[in-house]
């Protein structure tokens, strides 16, 4: 299944324009208090498919991860289950925009 994919960049003008949508970061917890995206829910990729409940269906879910690799099987598996799932390609570690808080975690 082709997953629909976003950059770095579209995602900044989504989180500047305040578009709904919920944004998951899928690293660790550690990593994500490490520094994550401004608005960003954690769900570690391994608790994903036990926490959907918490991802409301109306909303685009936006995924991303360290470099882009987990947020696009993720993205694959939500959008198979009936979800509006979107990936950011290259992950945390391709961001360069200023909604960034604390550092950018490991990588």
């Amino acid at each position: 299944m082709v997953c629909p994919t976003m950059s770095m960049k579209e995602l900044e003008m989504w989180i500047q324009a305040g578009r709904p949508m919920v944004l998951v970061d899928l690293r660790s917890r550690q990593e994500y208090e490490a520094g994550h995206l401004q608005g960003a829910v954690n769900i570690p990729y391994e608790e994903l498919e036990t926490r959907l409940e918490e991802i409301p269906r109306q909303l685009p879910c936006v995924l991303y991860c360290s470099r882009g690799s987990q947020s696009l099987l993720a993205c694959s598996r939500l959008n198979r289950l009936g979800r509006n799932a979107v990936n950011v390609y290259g992950g945390l570690a391709a961001y360069r925009g200023t909604h960034l808080l604390g550092g950018r975690g490991e990588f």
